[in-house]
């Protein structure tokens, strides 16, 4: 049985994912320590004929297919395929340093025995300018938390492009929330920080393995500065889900959504304000801050109506 199951969810990136597998070809540890399962989100491109071809070069490679679309029905799939005692999670548009597996292994049968493990997420920019500012690379699900290996604490985030849990403690939560995760063009998130954060409720440990990393693929879309805003609307969507908003009185959401109103014309003024000044950097981090409670109006306003999230 293998001690680690790697597991690949992908909606028509064939060629992103043979790009992963290869980076799992060349890993340190011995191949019989873990499998690797891409699921297939429903895709309508090559994704299975090409996991076919690359399990003649990987006997530990299987394929699932999930047809309900969303990124967490195809983590929970992973999951349910899973055979090892330890899951980890790999974004099919990152590749991961050959001492990965190793490393998180390592920090999973540590005596400490965390039941979450993140590592670093590198970008790879891959020639396309950087017109991203370097303190919003964390929505291209950038981290770096130092070069040492180390307990997170509760305000240091996991990222779904590199993550690892003690199986057990995945499956007490009951996987991935289904509300939460990239649905389509819905960009909604926050279904990892709803995990970990159930994990660490139960008692259980968050570390950060500073060996495992990986690159992740910056995607010419996302240098456009449309993607930025349409991820900071998403963000904010996703916000009132996290903090339990559907389970509460339509009378809260009514209050909220007019918070978010006044928030958002707060931050109107102020980049107002700023391009008055002439401060860029202020101008448009107020107008971000706007358009991510723009977001969770948009996901008060829907509560509220009692319209699904």
């Amino acid at each position: 049985m293998p001690r680690i199951s790697v597991i690949i969810a992908t909606h028509n990136r064939a060629d992103m994912v043979r790009i992963a597998l290869q980076s799992l070809i060349e890993q340190t540890v011995n191949r019989a320590a873990f499998e690797v399962i891409v699921v297939d989100n429903a895709s309508r491109d090559h994704t299975a004929s090409m996991v076919a071809e690359m399990s003649a070069r990987m006997p530990h490679l299987r394929y699932a297919r999930e047809e309900r679309l969303g990124l967490s029905w195809a983590r929970n799939r992973g999951l349910a395929e899973a055979q090892a005692p330890y899951i980890a999670y790999l974004d099919d548009d990152a590749c991961a340093e050959p001492v990965w597996v190793d490393a998180l292994l390592a920090a999973l049968e540590s005596p400490s025995a965390p039941q979450c493990v993140a590592g670093p997420v590198y970008l790879n920019w891959n020639g396309l300018p950087q017109n991203v500012p370097a303190r919003y690379w964390s929505l291209l699900s950038y981290v770096h938390y130092g070069d040492r290996d180390r307990p997170l604490t509760a305000t240091e985030y996991v990222v779904g492009a590199n993550m690892a849990f003690d199986r057990a403690a995945l499956d007490r939560v009951g996987g991935f929330p289904t509300n939460l995760g990239r649905h389509g063009s819905k960009l909604l998130s926050g279904e990892e920080a709803q995990v970990v954060a159930q994990i660490r409720a139960g008692g259980g440990e968050v570390h950060y393995a500073a060996n495992a990393g990986v690159f992740h693929i910056v995607q010419p879309d996302r240098v456009k500065r449309v993607w930025l805003w349409r991820r900071m609307f998403w963000d904010g969507a996703s916000q009132p889900v996290l903090d339990g908003a559907a389970r509460q009185p339509r009378s809260y959401c009514a209050l909220q959504a007019y918070r978010d109103v006044k928030r958002i014309g707060f931050f109107i003024l102020r980049s107002a304000a700023a391009c008055f000044c002439r401060d860029r950097d202020g101008r448009l981090d107020c107008a971000l801050r706007a358009t991510q409670r723009a977001g969770r109006l948009r996901t008060h306003l829907r509560l509220l109506l009692g319209v699904a999230s």
